[in-house]
C-alpha cells in the first residue's frame, strides 16, 4: 500500500474492529493515522466472537478483506428457534434469503481473527499501530490535539478518534474537555447513571465441536429470563452465548464486574436447558476452550464528537449482543467517519482545516450516524428483551407470533442492511452488485433505464391529468345526483323497474358501523344489478369484471421480492379507499405513487421481480372465490334481495381476498415447496414462478375477456357499445334528470378514467423496458392495445398487456 499523503493525522485509540477499520478506510482516503492500542498483542484471544452481516461485509470486500473472513468461517444457512423445553418454535432459510437479497452470507468467528486479518492487510503500514500504549490523557492545543501514553510517549494529530471500546478513556477526557469549554450541563446528563445501564450478563465462549450442532446452523432458545444464542462454524466450531437477566438493571458506577472464578455456579441451574431440541447446553458448556462471564452494557450517548474529538463503536453506541450488529455498526461509523474526513480535507485543499472546520464536519457526520444507530441500537435492545421473555407481550410475540412473520422479520433486517454506508473513495464489490435486493447508497451510481426520482414523478404528468378528469367530472355528476339520493335514501325504499320493492334500512353485515358506511354505496348498484336500467346493467357487468385484473395485478405488484411487507398494505388501503371515492379518482394517484417508488432497475436487480408462485396461486383462487363469484352473483342471482346481499359482500372484497389468500398461502407453499433432498435449481424456480404469474395473468384476462363479449352481445336494442361505456367528454356537464340516470353516468367516468390510468401507467412502465434495451414497436404495441380493447374490452388488455411485461421483465432479469 501507498503511503498517506495527506498531512491532516488521525490519532486512534484503540486497535479495535473499529479502530483497525478506520485505519484501512484513511489508507484508502491517503489519511495519514496512528493506533495506539493498550494491550500488549493486537489479537488477543479473550474467547470473544463476531458476527458478520452485509452491512459490514461489504465494506470489509471493499478494502480487501472479505475473502480471508470468508475462508475462515462456515456461513450460516439456517435458523432455529426452541423454547425452553426443547419444542421447535420455528425453522427457516433467513441467512439464506439474506445472502440473495444482499450478496453476502451471515457469517460468525472468532474476533480474534478478525483483528489478526484486520492487522495483516495493512501490510507495510503495520508499524502505525503500536501496542502497550496506554493513553492516559488528552490535550487539545489550538493547532493540534496532543495523546499522552503510560509510557511517557506523545502523539500529536489534527484529531483523536476513541475507538476503545465502552468504558472509554477519550471520552473521559472528552467529557472533561467539554466541561472545560462550559458544556456542564451537556456533560452531566452524559455521565448521569442513567446514560449507561445494564440488565442483562452474558457468559459467552468457544466450544470444540459438540454432537447435533451442524456447521451453518444458528439455534436460539428463548427461555424466562434468559436465552441461548449458539453458532456452528467452520470445522464444527461453536460460539455460544447464555444471556441472563440479573438482579435489578445496573446504572454505570455499580455495573457489576464478575469473579470468573464464580462462572459455573452461575450457569449451573441452566445446564440442562436446551440449546436445540436434542442437545443441552451442558454438552456445549463442558466443551469450551475459553468463556467470560460479563456484564452487557449499553448506552447511546448524545453527543459524540467536539471539536477535535470523537467516538466510534462501542464508545458512542454499545449495544446488546442479541442481533450481531454492534461490530458491524462499528464498521460503519469507522468507514462514514473516514468518508467525512476526506470529504473535508478536499475542502480544504491549501491548508489543514481548522477546528471550527472539523467541529462543522464532525457534527454533521454525528447528526447522519445517530439517525441510523437509534433505530438498530432500540432493536437490539428489544431483541434481547423479546428473547429472555421478558414480560407477556414479549412471550406472546416471540412463542405465537413471531413464527408466522417470519417474512416480516426477515424484511426489518433488509431494511437495516440497505441502509448501509459504503466506502466512498473504493468502487462497489461485484458481490454487492449481484444481489436481489440492492443498497440504497447504489442509488448514486446511474443505471440503464432509470430516471432520477424528480423525474419519474414529471413522468407521471398525465396521471395527474387523470386524477384532475376524474376530480371534475365525478364530483360534477355527484353533486348533480345528490337531489335524487337523499330522498331516496331517506324513505328506505328501493323500487325496482318490474314494482319489486327492496328494504335500504334492513341490516346487511349486523355491524352498524359498516351498515351505515356502505349503505349508500350498496344503494348505487340496485339500479344497474337489478335490471332496472338495461345499459348500466351491461356496463357495470363488465366495470366489475374489469376491476378484478386491476386489483389482483396491484396486489402481484405488491408480492415481489423487491418489495418488504408493507407494501401489501397499499393496495389493500388503495382497495378500501375507491370503494367509497371511485376507483377513477383513486387510480391514478395510486399508480402515480407505484411508478416512482418502484423504478426498473430495482426489479432487474437480481429476481427482485419474481413472485412467490404460492403467493401468485393463492392469489388465483382468492380472486376467484373472493371476488369473481360475488361478483357474478351480483347479477345472476334469482332474487333482487339476494343480489343485494351479494352486493354488499362485493363491496369488501379489498379485504376479503388478503384474509382468504392467507390460509390459502399457507397450504400453496406446502404445494410449492422444494424437495429438501434435492438442490434448488435457480432457473427452474424463476421457471415456476413465471407459470404462475401465467396462470394469474391469463385468468384476469379471461374472466374479463368473455365477461365483455357477453355484455356487447347482451346489450340492449338500439344501445351502442359507445353510449354504454362512454360518457362523452361533455357528458358531465348534461342535467341529471333521475337516481338511476345520474349513478350510470358517474360509474362510466369512473371506468373510462380508471382504465385509462391503467394504460398510462403501463405506457411508463413499458418507456422503462425500451430504455433499458426491451425490443418492441410502440406502433404495433399501442395498435395491439386499441385492438384488444375494442375486441375483448379494457380490462383483459390491462390484465395482457401487464402480462406481456412479466414476460420482457423475465428475460431480461437474466432468468
Amino acid at each position: 500500500m501507498d503511503p498517506p499523503k495527506s498531512n491532516f493525522r488521525v490519532v486512534i485509540v484503540g486497535g479495535s474492529v473499529a479502530g483497525l477499520t478506520l485505519a484501512h478506510c484513511l489508507l484508502r482516503n491517503s489519511i495519514d493515522f496512528v493506533v495506539l492500542e493498550a494491550r500488549d498483542e493486537i489479537a488477543p484471544q479473550e474467547g470473544a466472537s463476531l458476527g458478520i452481516h452485509a452491512n459490514g461485509a461489504r465494506i470489509l470486500d471493499q478494502l480487501g478483506l472479505f475473502d480471508d473472513i470468508l475462508d475462515s468461517v462456515e456461513p450460516l444457512q439456517r435458523s432455529f428457534v426452541w423454547s425452553d423445553a426443547g419444542k421447535l418454535i420455528s425453522a427457516t432459510d433467513t441467512p439464506k434469503i439474506l445472502h440473495e437479497r444482499h450478496g453476502y452470507p451471515p457469517l460468525f468467528l472468532d474476533r480474534q481473527t478478525v483483528l489478526e486479518i484486520l492487522y495483516k492487510h495493512l501490510g507495510d503500514l503495520q508499524d502505525r499501530v503500536l501496542i502497550s500504549k496506554k493513553v492516559t490523557s488528552v490535550k487539545q492545543s489550538p493547532e493540534k490535539v496532543l495523546v499522552h501514553c503510560e509510557d511517557n510517549s506523545v502523539f500529536e494529530g489534527d484529531i483523536v478518534v476513541g475507538a476503545d471500546g465502552v468504558r472509554s478513556t477519550v471520552r473521559q477526557h472528552m467529557w472533561d474537555y467539554m466541561e472545560a469549554q462550559g458544556f456542564t450541563t451537556e456533560v452531566s446528563k452524559e455521565r448521569a447513571n442513567t446514560m449507561m445501564t445494564s440488565e442483562y450478563s452474558c457468559v459467552f465462549g468457544i466450544s470444540t465441536p459438540t454432537p447435533g450442532l451442524i456447521p451453518g446452523t444458528v439455534h436460539r432458545t428463548y427461555g424466562e429470563g434468559y436465552s441461548f444464542v449458539t453458532v456452528s462454524s467452520k470445522d464444527n466450531r461453536i460460539y455460544w452465548f447464555f444471556f441472563h437477566k440479573m438482579d435489578q438493571t445496573y446504572t454505570a458506577s455499580q455495573i457489576p464486574r464478575f469473579n470468573q472464578a464464580e462462572m459455573d455456579k452461575h450457569v449451573a441451574a441452566y445446564l440442562h436447558k436446551p440449546v436445540t431440541g436434542s442437545v443441552p447446553f451442558s454438552e456445549v458448556y463442558k466443551r469450551s476452550v475459553s468463556k467470560a462471564l460479563l456484564a452487557m452494557e449499553e448506552a447511546l450517548y448524545t453527543h459524540w464528537s467536539v471539536d477535535r474529538w470523537v467516538c466510534i463503536g462501542d464508545s458512542s453506541h454499545k449495544m446488546t449482543a442479541n442481533m450481531g450488529q454492534g461490530g458491524n455498526s462499528a464498521i460503519e461509523s469507522a468507514t462514514s467517519l473516514a468518508n467525512s474526513l476526506a470529504g473535508l480535507i478536499q475542502r480544504c485543499p491549501e491548508k489543514n482545516p481548522t477546528v471550527q472546520d472539523i467541529h462543522t464536519c464532525l457534527k454533521a457526520w454525528e447528526t447522519e450516524r445517530q439517525l441510523r444507530m437509534k433505530g438498530i441500537w432500540r432493536s437490539a435492545y428489544d431483541l434481547a428483551r423479546l428473547e429472555a421473555l421478558a414480560t407477556w407481550k414479549h412471550k406472546l410475540i416471540a412463542i405465537y407470533i413471531m413464527p408466522y412473520i417470519t417474512k416480516y422479520l426477515v424484511n426489518r433486517t433488509s431494511a437495516v442492511i440497505v441502509e448501509a454506508v459504503q466506502l466512498d473513495c473504493e468502487p462497489l464489490p461485484p458481490k454487492s452488485l449481484q444481489c436481489t435486493m440492492p443498497y440504497k447508497s447504489h442509488d448514486n451510481y446511474a443505471q440503464p433505464g432509470t430516471d432520477q426520482t424528480w423525474k419519474r414523478a414529471l413522468l407521471t404528468a398525465p396521471l395527474v391529468g387523470c386524477y384532475a378528469a376524474a376530480k371534475v367530472t365525478m364530483e360534477t355528476v355527484i353533486t348533480k345526483l345528490w337531489p335524487f339520493a337523499v330522498p331516496l335514501l331517506t324513505q328506505g325504499v328501493w323500487t325496482a323497474r318490474n314494482g319489486e320493492t327492496l328494504s335500504l334500512t334492513r341490516p346487511l353485515y349486523h355491524i352498524p358501523f359498516l351498515d351505515n358506511m356502505l349503505r349508500p354505496l350498496i344503494t348505487c348498484f340496485l339500479p344497474s344489478i337489478s335490471g332496472s336500467d338495461p345499459r348500466s346493467h351491461i356496463q357495470i357487468l363488465s366495470f366489475m369484471a374489469d376491476l378484478g385484473p386491476v386489483y389482483g395485478i396491484w396486489l402481484l405488484e405488491s408480492y415481489r421480492k423487491a418489495h418488504s411487507w408493507h407494501q401489501i398494505l397499499l393496495p389493500v388501503a388503495a382497495g378500501i379507499a375507491f370503494q367509497r371515492k371511485g376507483i377513477g379518482k383513486l387510480a391514478p394517484i395510486y399508480y402515480a405513487a407505484e411508478y416512482i417508488q418502484t423504478p426498473l432497475s430495482r426489479l432487474l436487480s437480481g429476481n427482485n421481480c419474481e413472485v412467490e408462485p404460492a403467493t401468485s396461486g393463492s392469489l388465483i383462487i382468492s380472486m376467484l372465490a373472493g371476488y369473481y363469484l360475488p361478483t357474478l352473483a351480483n347479477f345472476f342471482a334469482p332474487t333482487l334481495e339476494s343480489r343485494q346481499q351479494y352486493n354488499a359482500l362485493w363491496q369488501l372484497f379489498p379485504v376479503v381476498i388478503p384474509l382468504l389468500q392467507g390460509p390459502l398461502y399457507v397450504v400453496a407453499k406446502r404445494c410449492f415447496s422444494d424437495n429438501p433432498t434435492q438442490p434448488k435449481q435457480g432457473r427452474k424456480k424463476s421457471m415456476r414462478c413465471m407459470r404462475c404469474i401465467r396462470y394469474a395473468y391469463g385468468t384476469f384476462a379471461l374472466v374479463s375477456g368473455l365477461t365483455f363479449i357477453y355484455a356487447r352481445f347482451s346489450a340492449p336494442p338500439g344501445a351502442s357499445i359507445t353510449s354504454i361505456f362512454w360518457p362523452g367528454l361533455q357528458g358531465y356537464l348534461a342535467p341529471v334528470t333521475s337516481f338511476s340516470e345520474g349513478i350510470a353516468r358517474f360509474l362510466q367516468y369512473d371506468q373510462v378514467i380508471s382504465a385509462a390510468s391503467g394504460f398510462v401507467w403501463l405506457a411508463l412502465r413499458f418507456r422503462e423496458l425500451k430504455q433499458s434495451g426491451a425490443s418492441f414497436s410502440w406502433t404495433k404495441a399501442i395498435g395491439a392495445m386499441v385492438a384488444c380493447t375494442c375486441a375483448f374490452g379494457p380490462g383483459a388488455t390491462f390484465a395482457l398487456g401487464w402480462g406481456w411485461r412479466e414476460e420482457i421483465l423475465h428475460r431480461m432479469s437474466g432468468r
